[in-house]
């Protein structure tokens, strides 16, 4: 399993785990707003599914430094992440393996994924666009979701 660097600004960031920044992409792009046109969500969206479909490994192409160059495009990856928090406020405390292979990924799932996990990446992913990360990609002290 190889890790990959989330990065907005192409300086600050940190490292992930590569299945767990797919599983959130995935879904991510499911509580992305619906376009109502062809337009920045849907490239968002379509850009975070290929992403997540289980292809890459040690490079996935997450697409947040073009997502977020937009005010349009910040404020979708934002909305994204609050749907997904509100969500994951109420879900179990694990999700369960035979659901997430629901999803369309390759690969299988042969564990639950604890729900907090997601929820500490997904504030990570919050305080990324907030600048509140100063770590390079030289830096491995947080990789958000892996804590054990």
């Amino acid at each position: 399993m190889g890790t990959t660097f989330v990065t907005a600004d192409g300086e600050r960031g940190f490292w992930m785990r590569d299945g767990l920044l797919e599983l959130f992409l995935r879904l991510l792009a499911l509580h992305l707003e619906e376009p109502r046109e062809p337009g920045a969500a849907t490239v968002i969206r379509d850009a975070w599914l290929l992403a997540s479909r289980g292809w890459f490994t040690g490079c996935v192409p997450h697409g947040l430094e073009d997502a977020v160059r937009t005010d349009e495009g910040r404020a979708l990856v934002r909305g994204a992440i609050g749907s997904l928090r509100a969500a994951l406020a109420s879900a179990p405390p694990a999700l369960d393996a035979a659901v997430l292979n629901l999803l369309g990924m390759e690969g299988r799932w042969e564990a639950p994924i604890e729900t907090e996990r997601l929820v500490e990446i997904s504030q990570a992913f919050v305080d990324l666009l907030d600048g509140k990360i100063d770590q390079t990609a030289r830096d491995t002290r947080f990789m958000p979701g892996s804590r054990r």
